[in-house]
């Protein structure tokens, strides 16, 4: 990863003094290491924030195209300097707002080695729906922060503030570990990942 480290760390801290989310470094190993595995081509990423994550996969994979979507123009800006400041900025289709809206255009004609989903929790069946004939065999979907605190796996009625999150990822959890065409595994790494591999 050349000798970004440094700058990789600051920019985690900074995320971190200002409460923005960054991929935790559990999720961080796990997410690194399917990228050395699978050397994707084409990355979809739902949930920019400040470019994190999407710089260290381009970093990691210097090869592979990002396109990546960002609800908030602030940060979609960050992560612009972000992708400059590591020489990857090329390699970026930076796109701005509801990703709901803008995936049916950013996917049309293109097929994604790796999905990697952060956006807003309660909507990961939703977005798994739209890019799901967008993802070539032996592809994969990882998405973070699916057991949610802990609220998820436990069966409990969720704090009412969480409903909808913790509601939207059961099923969603749901429904990847009972569908044939996907090999899931579920793991409690950081705030619960599932790496998802399309066989069919």
């Amino acid at each position: 990863m050349q000798d970004f480290d440094s700058d990789f760390k600051q920019i985690e801290n900074l995320a971190r003094e200002r409460f923005i989310p960054v991929i935790l470094d559990d999720s961080k190993e796990e997410l690194l290491a399917l990228v050395k595995k699978i050397k994707p081509k084409r990355i979809l990423e739902i949930g920019t924030a400040i470019g994190y994550s999407g710089s260290l996969m381009l970093t990691t994979e210097e090869s592979a195209i990002l396109d990546t979507i960002e609800l908030l123009e602030e940060r979609q800006q960050e992560a612009i300097t972000n992708f400059k400041k590591f020489g990857v900025d090329s390699r970026v289709n930076s796109y701005l707002g509801d990703a709901m809206e803008l995936l049916p255009n950013i996917i049309n004609g293109n097929c994604y080695d790796l999905v990697f989903i952060d956006g807003p929790k309660s909507k990961y069946l939703n977005y798994m729906n739209l890019v799901i004939n967008n993802i070539n065999k032996g592809g994969y979907i990882f998405c973070d922060n699916v057991l949610f605190r802990g609220l998820v796996a436990n069966g409990k009625k969720p704090p009412h503030k969480f409903r909808t999150i913790v509601v939207g990822l059961r099923k969603f959890l749901s429904y990847v570990m009972n569908n044939s065409d996907f090999r899931t595994q579920i793991m409690e790494k950081g705030d619960g990942i599932a790496i998802i591999e399309f066989i069919k």
